[in-house]
């Protein structure tokens, strides 16, 4: 399969805004409006813990290695979950969609390209993203003072905002370059600093989302690195 394949993706939309069945608590309700029922079939809530792994190793206060965000391929994403990490415990939180959106525990989520993180629309936690224009983790020593934003993809009168192909918007947004020509996503010299309610903060970087050494065309196989600031 060509790696352009993973543009095709589901743009309906649920659209009313009555309470979700999942019996979750809403993270943010804008207007009364649950941000459940405006995800695109293709990023539903999955009530299945992902199958992906974190693999990382931790070195001179660098955390690296691999997120496997594949969630089944293309074909089969719209019926597999996000992975969600902590990146202070450097660990994949065993949570489902439906539990993530009560959860506290984890810091960031992963589902192909789409990226998100525990705040707004997204879950309860909080949490906050800064991006930082940088090539390199080390650049980033320190926190940034400002330019903090959220999860927040449900309008005030319940309508969807999303990117380009669809994906839930959300405060990483649009982390990624991709050539039409060869269809290769490739991730921005950004840094992303997640900021927490207790003022913790991680410098977060995406090396690679082709980075799967034994399947050079597998995308959304994340190589990346963390450091704590």
């Amino acid at each position: 399969m060509k790696r352009g394949s993973w543009l095709v993706v589901l743009l309906f939309a649920f659209t009313g805004c009555g309470g979700s069945d999942d019996g979750a608590a809403t993270p943010d309700a804008p207007g009364g409006c649950d941000p459940a029922t405006v995800l695109p079939g293709g990023y539903r809530l999955i009530p299945t813990v992902s199958a992906g792994a974190v693999t990382v190793t931790t070195s001179s206060g660098v955390t690296s290695g691999s997120i496997d965000a594949t969630a089944g391929g293309v074909n089969n994403s719209a019926d597999n979950p996000y992975i969600y990490v902590d990146l202070r415990s450097n660990m994949k939180v065993a949570i489902n969609d439906v539990e993530a959106r009560s959860s506290m525990s984890w810091d960031i989520a992963l589902k192909r390209s789409s990226l998100r993180t525990n705040s707004g629309d997204s879950g309860p936690g909080n949490r906050e993203l800064a991006v930082v224009q940088a090539a390199a983790l080390a650049q980033v020593t320190t926190a940034p003072t400002a330019g903090y934003a959220g999860d927040d993809f449900a309008t005030a009168d319940c309508m969807l905002e999303s990117t380009l192909i669809g994906e839930p918007q959300s405060a990483f947004g649009e982390w990624y370059d991709y050539d039409q020509d060869t269809h290769v996503v490739t991730p921005k010299a950004e840094v992303y600093v997640l900021q927490r309610s207790d003022r913790s903060r991680t410098a977060f970087r995406i090396k690679a989302y082709y980075g799967d050494p034994a399947s050079p065309m597998r995308g959304a196989f994340y190589s990346v690195e963390w450091k704590q600031l």
